[in-house]
């Protein structure tokens, strides 16, 4: 998962996003960056990014974070179109935009 949302950071212009935190640091763990909520299990289960500049676009490879319940990218300024990969997440309850 850690290299999924690493791939999500780069399409999404993560060098430009308000607050990275911890965002594709090498020896942390991704469940402890800024808007990556996990479950017990470190499976990534929220995206909490609103409002933080992020920009490009949505990666398909969001479509593989299996037990993602909730997205949250409102008020950013993301291009191009919604990935068909969404699709791919049936434990998803929340998709804000």
């Amino acid at each position: 998962e850690r290299n999924l949302l690493r791939k999500f950071y780069f399409e999404a212009k993560g060098q430009e996003w308000t607050n990275s935190t911890g965002w594709v640091g090498e020896y942390n763990n991704h469940c402890e960056w800024h808007g990556v909520h996990c479950n017990d299990e470190g499976q990534v289960i929220k995206l909490t990014l609103g409002n933080g500049g992020l920009s490009g676009r949505i990666s398909g490879a969001i479509g593989d974070l299996r037990m993602l319940q909730t997205v949250d990218l409102r008020d950013n300024d993301l291009k191009g179109s919604i990935p068909s990969e969404i699709g791919n997440l049936s434990n998803l309850t929340s998709l804000i935009l």
